[in-house]
């Protein structure tokens, strides 16, 4: 991915995003002070894209020829509404020393660079694996267990008798090898749910705690065997897992289009922060702030 940005069209980009943030910076002052208006193809896409929060001349050029004149009008009217007080508030030096105008206008900056990086998310299928490799922990799929349980509370009675009644039932849960749907014939009613299908450790951790949760992920399936008792912060319970699927890296191939969106947008971070840098790199910083000294 790095390599990428070493890229001749990427430099290009770069140097196109820095005059352009210079001629900002250092335009004629002129042209904000002027009493004239123009309303241009160009003023009308940057106000229409800008407006949309996104950037792709083509579309909006297809876009703003395709408007209707009633919506056309209106456009323009806000277009030169806002231009005129922007103008203004510039003349009358608004935007000095106010921190929220300027971290509005830091903001549009980003934006544009954001823009810059829409332009250069063309992802080959060699740079794709190796994103998926470099990220393959993002993509892990956890284990899913399916399971019933019978649960016995000790808000109402000793550990010891809700214990010893859990060890009573687990045998004649076996003895009858009661199945999954039979569970809520016996013991008494959970807080939350009695069937558990295809949930993730943490899910279960969250209704049974750390312990118990750890304990069922690591048990076998068995739909005629009962286990337990395991212990709860509300009780015991009797646990009967029908069914595990194991954690597993899944294929590329299986999640391509989500890994192609999390490797555009890193790309485009990476183009963002390398155009900001670009700029940054044009200016001379001299740091005048001594810090006092503390006795």
């Amino acid at each position: 991915m790095k390599s990428f940005l070493r890229q001749p069209l990427v430099h290009f980009l770069l140097i196109g995003l820095g005059f352009f943030l210079l001629f900002q910076v250092f335009g004629d002052e002129n042209e904000i002070d002027s009493k004239t208006v123009i309303v241009d193809k160009e003023a009308l896409m940057t106000y229409f894209q800008y407006r949309s929060k996104a950037f792709n001349a083509e579309v909006f050029e297809e876009k703003l020829a395709s408007l209707p004149q009633e919506e056309l009008d209106r456009m323009i009217q806000d277009y030169v509404r806002e231009e005129v007080l922007y103008r203004e508030a510039m003349a009358m030096g608004l935007d000095r020393e106010d921190y929220i105008i300027k971290n509005r206008m830091i903001q549009k900056v980003e934006f544009l660079s954001e823009g810059i990086g829409e332009l250069a998310t063309n992802i080959t299928d060699e740079e794709l694996k190796n994103f998926y490799e470099d990220n393959k922990a993002k993509y892990y799929e956890p284990a899913l267990v399916t399971f019933t349980h019978v649960f016995f509370k000790t808000d109402n009675r000793g550990d010891m008798e809700a214990s010893q009644l859990a060890e009573n039932t687990l045998k004649e849960l076996n003895l009858k090898k009661a199945p999954f749907e039979k569970a809520p014939a016996y013991g008494e009613r959970f807080y939350y749910n009695t069937n558990y299908v295809e949930k993730g450790r943490d899910y279960v951790a969250s209704h049974f705690g750390e312990e118990m949760a750890d304990a069922i992920l690591e048990a076998d399936p068995n739909p005629s065997q009962w286990i337990g008792p395991l212990r709860s912060e509300y009780g015991y319970h009797l646990v009967l897992l029908v069914g595990k699927k194991e954690g597993l890296y899944p294929e590329i191939e299986e999640i391509k289009e989500r890994v192609l969106q999390d490797a555009r947008y890193e790309r485009k971070q990476e183009i963002k922060q390398q155009s900001i840098q670009a700029v940054i790199d044009g200016y001379t910083v001299e740091v005048t702030y001594k810090r006092p000294e503390i006795n």
